[in-house]
């Protein structure tokens, strides 16, 4: 099939996908059913929306932003939300594409992206990360080691370890039990420094996840990651006294980012780091 319209279909499938997020992300942190009320509604005035409306990113800029019924705005992240979804999309195409990744694989990575995207906005609107999301995280990460092992056993450093289910499903089992456990020291000591809980269960459990889809070695890389992403963002913040040291801070988004870009990235990442040293 063409690649550009491999592209197109990957855009329009992620907005597609951004639009159900949407939904999850505004109603699983208030204990709302994602499946009914079966269409969406303006959270101002209830009005149903109608499927024109409903079309991503087109609705928004052709209603200027605001709800046709009550003319309240709309928040700007859902547009955004949904360009990222499509980005994400076509970035993970891209990424199966260049190295040499069956497609099949694709449903997979996009379900697993999709997940972060979720976790990373509800994280970051309200200090959680919700179990109906992160725990089929882990199980099917586990599945999917199993029934497609090659994709774990990429994510080993290099491209020669034994590619069995089996096999798929110890690098899984063990990269649940060092994304967890790391994350859940870290939050430990850092409870110890600070005097108060540095690290939710949800990031443990999150890491967990993480660890099922890319295996020990790779977990450690997205922690090392997110925590380089949070430096980043954050210690400009502190620098301008914007913000302190020990300030309650959501940690999922950026555990989310490092984990994304080791997804993507993460064997050239290690490539070039190795290559410094041998």
């Amino acid at each position: 099939m063409n690649l550009i319209l491999l592209i197109i279909i990957a855009f329009l499938l992620g907005i597609s996908i951004g639009s159900f997020a949407n939904v999850c992300i505004y109603r699983i942190p208030r204990k709302k059913s994602i499946a009914n009320p079966p269409r969406s509604f303006c959270p101002k005035c209830g009005y149903t929306i109608a499927w024109y409306d409903n079309i991503p990113v087109l609705s928004f800029l052709l209603l200027r932003g605001k709800c046709r019924a009550c003319r309240a705005p709309i928040a700007i992240k859902y547009p955004l939300v949904e360009l990222l979804m499509g980005l994400l999309f076509v970035g993970v195409l891209l990424s199966v594409i260049s190295r040499g990744e069956r497609l099949v694989l694709l449903p997979f990575y996009w379900y697993f992206c999709a997940s972060l995207v979720i976790l990373s906005i509800i994280d970051g609107e309200h200090f959680i990360l919700p179990a109906p999301i992160t725990y089929p995280l882990i199980v099917v990460g586990l599945i999917f080691a199993f029934l497609l092992p090659e994709h774990i056993c990429y994510f080993q450093w290099n491209k020669t370890c034994e590619i069995t289910r089996l096999w798929g499903l110890t690098y899984s089992a063990i990269g649940i039990v060092v994304g967890g456990g790391s994350i859940w020291l870290i939050g430990l000591f850092g409870k110890k420094v600070f005097k108060k809980e540095a690290m939710g269960f949800g990031d443990v459990v999150l890491m967990a996840g993480v660890g099922a889809w890319q295996g020990w070695k790779m977990v450690l890389l997205a922690i090392f990651l997110g925590a380089l992403v949070a430096s980043i963002c954050y210690l400009p913040l502190i620098i301008v006294r914007k913000a302190k040291l020990d300030s309650e801070l959501p940690f999922g988004p950026y555990l989310a980012a490092g984990s994304m870009i080791s997804l993507l990235f993460g064997w050239g990442i290690l490539s070039w780091y190795l290559g410094l040293y041998l």
